[in-house]
């Protein structure tokens, strides 16, 4: 379900205001204890308001949305003792937040971009034997994010990118215990286009950033972060 509206101030400036309704699929844990391995879709409904502009003979774009979030069934990690767990759809949560995003076109070949995100999600009810949960915040879901990079990109088909990326803090546990720091990685790419093909040597995470997510699930698992990855990859369009 989706309801919008839009109002253009002039050809540079839109504003518009969203509702939309989701859901997240149901699913199946197959570590639950036995009866308790699916779970139910997940619902949210999304209310957004927001800018979208261009100025300087548009060659600068700026969009900013402000956004509010009610999610019902949430998908959660329920725990039954100590040890045993099953996802169920034990909560409710609120998640709000801000995004911006700016890209520059410098030059015929050469443009800047960037973006930033804010995002507070916390439990409005879930609990469990282990503990009630009210006002934290969700797991997996960094309190900020955000990009800078430039791109140049030639007429005879050369091109080259390079990003920096971060992520804010997260909590890995619904108890707020246990949580990942804030870490930022670097990516960059090379290489050679035409109309239906593409040639590039590519890096992720270039420094080799370490980012493990450490003391999930009671301080039991712990969760390596990508390595540094290059290589060069064909692409070819039909």
């Amino acid at each position: 379900m989706f309801r919008g509206f839009n109002y253009k101030f002039d050809k540079n400036i839109m504003t518009y205001i969203t509702v939309a309704k989701g859901y997240k699929s149901g699913g199946f844990y197959m570590f639950a204890p036995a009866g308790k391995q699916s779970y139910d879709k997940e619902t949210l409904w999304n209310y957004e308001i927001g800018l979208k502009s261009q100025f300087l003979d548009n060659t600068l774009t700026f969009n900013t949305s402000l956004y509010y979030m009610n999610i019902s069934d949430m998908q959660v990690l329920t725990a039954i003792n100590n040890q045993e767990g099953y996802i169920s759809n034990a909560a409710t949560a609120t998640s709000k937040g801000f995004e911006l995003e700016a890209n520059y076109k410098a030059t015929d070949e050469i443009s800047l971009f960037s973006a930033f995100g804010y995002n507070r999600t916390t439990y409005d009810t879930f609990s469990d034997v282990s503990g009630d949960y009210k006002g934290n915040y969700a797991s997996f879901a960094p309190i900020y994010n955000y990009s800078i990079g430039a791109q140049y990109r030639a007429t005879q088909g050369y091109y080259a990118r390079a990003d920096l990326s971060g992520y804010g803090k997260m909590y890995i546990d619904k108890a707020n215990k246990y949580e990942q720091k804030a870490y930022e990685i670097v990516n960059a790419k090379i290489g050679y286009e035409q109309t239906n093909y593409e040639i590039y040597l590519y890096a992720k995470n270039l420094f080799d950033k370490t980012h493990n997510i450490e003391g999930y699930y009671n301080d039991s698992y712990t969760y390596l972060s990508d390595p540094r990855e290059i290589g060069v990859q064909l692409a070819y369009r039909f």
